[in-house]
């Protein structure tokens, strides 16, 4: 080997890093146990396979944050830009934990959109991180650079007030972001920052880690290797962990905000925990990109779910959440197939089909009108539940409609039967009536007394959004109403032999587990309180099932009647009825 080269091997071991457990400094860097620097001087990152760490565990470092509006950072000798200095960190000291609560003066650049950057270097102990300093060495910091001024679209003021009286002194507001085209980018602010330092001492494959990871991982500056050249070294992972950053919780950044409050909190992480992170935020982000729109916000309940419960509430969310739309789907499959293969309505209460549509339509719409306090999950259960009521209308009765010209209306729906009725087809609807002229009786005024009250003593978007509330929340007060008058037509029956009861056990199933569920998924409270008001209904239905005797006459629960066999009524074996 030439003398060159020995030179130049020795120059880029001299790099003069400190020694990690004191701060005194050396004259050759002491690489980890096993490994010696490669004397060709391997410089291309792309060659490494693998990567060691640089600095010995147990090191003792400091931890210094700047706050500055400018995105690079120079002015180390000003002490006003120091907020937080932090000494003695042990590298690989997994319960040094710190923080600190700042209140940061916000200047007119901030309060006008500008923007404010944290500047975070983690140094080995008495090492400068001034470029600057005589004594400076690259090795011996990790610098993050991370922007706290967050710009998002301007949410929009949603404006209620009582509106007899129409004062602006009863105005609330509340915020939701508006995603419309033209609308102002302005800055945000969330009064915490996350600084994490990777803590392992391990050997990485660094060549088999996705870019978006291994570009947060410092390494050597010299490109120094061991002898094999196959193994590079890296520098602590420094991050500024924004993972359990909710959007609901930013606030925007306006001309009356004199102090932004700023929580700083530092500790140890694994390098598995560090992977994972990152990966989540690229997940998201690239989900987001497909998805558009309010995505975030089915993000944000993600983690929110992650951060606010506990880990065993958590297992048992996601395990009810599995629960949840399996027994929906059941319920639905077997709803659908139930009324393909009906022959007759007796039994089935007509009446209680449009109500269910006009109670479903309305609990859309409001779900809707809360689509920020809504999971999807809710929303599309929400909506095909809607379309199968629909749906039933047309196997129930045939639609008519015809013109009205001795009205003042244009038009005027006609329902009419599918068939001639028989007896006790004729009883049913009889029964139908009559359940429903009592449920009036009870019905009208419970909703024109919540109208009253909710006009009086609530604040309201507006007159539609007046109507919609009112209606929602009548529902969901007093929605179990809509299913007594099939419990009364059971009743005078005296049979539940038209009950469909695979999709109402899988519907029973799916309430008790909308009981837990409603207390882990996000959703309005109203919507929330109904779940657990559907349960008295549905026990009512087992009740009557285990007390009305076995009917050899009805229609079982695919709607199929018994069929004649040597004169005689007989039901066939495979189609068993109750």
């Amino acid at each position: 080997m030439s003398q060159n080269q020995n030179d130049s091997s020795a120059r880029r071991r001299s790099t003069g890093v400190p020694n990690q457990t004191d701060g005194s400094k050396t004259p050759v860097t002491t690489p980890p146990p096993g490994f010696v620097p490669d004397t060709e001087g391997i410089k291309h990152f792309s060659q490494i396979t693998h990567a060691a760490p640089l600095w010995q565990k147990d090191s003792s470092m400091d931890l210094r944050v700047y706050i500055s509006e400018d995105e690079e950072f120079m002015n180390f000798n000003d002490p006003k830009f120091l907020v937080w200095h932090v000494n003695n960190i042990h590298l690989g000291d997994w319960d040094n934990e710190k923080e600190t609560a700042l209140e940061l003066q916000t200047s007119a650049n901030v309060r006008q959109n500008g923007t404010l950057y944290a500047h975070i270097y983690l140094t080995l102990n008495r090492a400068s991180p001034n470029p600057l300093d005589p004594g400076f060495q690259p090795d011996m910091r990790v610098y993050q650079r991370k922007l706290l001024t967050r710009y998002f679209p301007k949410r929009k003021e949603i404006k209620t007030r009582r509106l007899l009286s129409g004062g602006e002194s009863e105005e609330t507001e509340e915020t939701e972001e508006d995603d419309t085209e033209g609308t102002p980018i302005i800055s945000h602010w969330h009064q915490n920052l996350t600084i994490n330092v990777v803590t392992d001492s391990t050997v990485i494959p660094y060549a088999s880690i996705p870019p978006h990871i291994s570009s947060l991982i410092p390494m050597e500056s010299t490109g120094m290797t061991d002898q094999s050249g196959r193994t590079g070294y890296y520098l602590p992972v420094v991050l500024a962990n924004d993972f359990w950053l909710l959007r609901e919780h930013m606030m925007p950044i306006n001309e009356t905000v004199e102090t932004l409050p700023l929580n700083i909190k530092y500790y140890p992480i694994s390098f598995f925990k560090f992977q994972l992170y990152v990966q989540m935020e690229e997940s998201f982000r690239i989900q987001a990109g497909f998805l558009g729109g309010d995505a975030h916000a089915e993000f944000d309940e993600i983690k929110r779910m992650f951060s606010e419960t506990s880990p065993i509430l958590l297992g048992v969310t996601m395990i009810v959440s599995i629960l949840h739309s399996l027994f929906e789907f059941l319920a639905f499959k077997n709803d659908i197939a139930h009324w393909k293969d009906i022959k007759e309505m007796t039994g089935v209460s007509v009446r209680t089909i449009f109500l269910n549509i006009f109670f479903q339509l309305v609990i859309f719409l409001y779900l809707m009108d809360n689509n920020r306090d809504t999971s999807w999950m809710i929303l599309i259960g929400q909506g095909i539940g809607l379309a199968i009521e629909v749906w039933k209308v047309k196997k129930a009765v045939d639609v008519e409609i015809k013109p009205a010209p001795d009205k003042w209306y244009r038009y005027s729906i006609r329902l009419v039967d599918k068939h001639k009725l028989s007896e006790s087809e004729k009883k049913t609807k009889e029964y139908d009536r009559l359940a429903f002229k009592y449920l009036s009786w009870a019905a009208y005024p419970l909703l024109v007394g919540y109208a009253i009250y909710s006009l009086l003593y609530n604040t309201h978007k507006s007159w539609y959004s007046f109507i919609l509330t009112t209606l929602v929340g009548f529902v969901y007060a007093f929605g179990f109403i809509m299913m007594t008058p099939q419990l009364f037509i059971n009743y005078k029956l005296k049979s539940v032999a038209h009950m469909p009861w695979k999709t109402l056990m899988y519907k029973t199933l799916g309430t008790f587990v909308d009981d837990l569920f409603a207390f882990c998924i996000k959703m309005p409270t109203l919507h929330r309180l109904a779940c657990l008001r559907d349960d008295v209904v549905f026990f009512v239905y087992i009740y009557q099932r285990w007390t009305y005797p076995v009917d050899e006459t009805r229609a079982n629960e695919y709607g199929q009647v018994g069929e004649e066999s040597s004169g005689n009524n007989k039901i066939t074996p495979e189609k068993k009825t109750q």
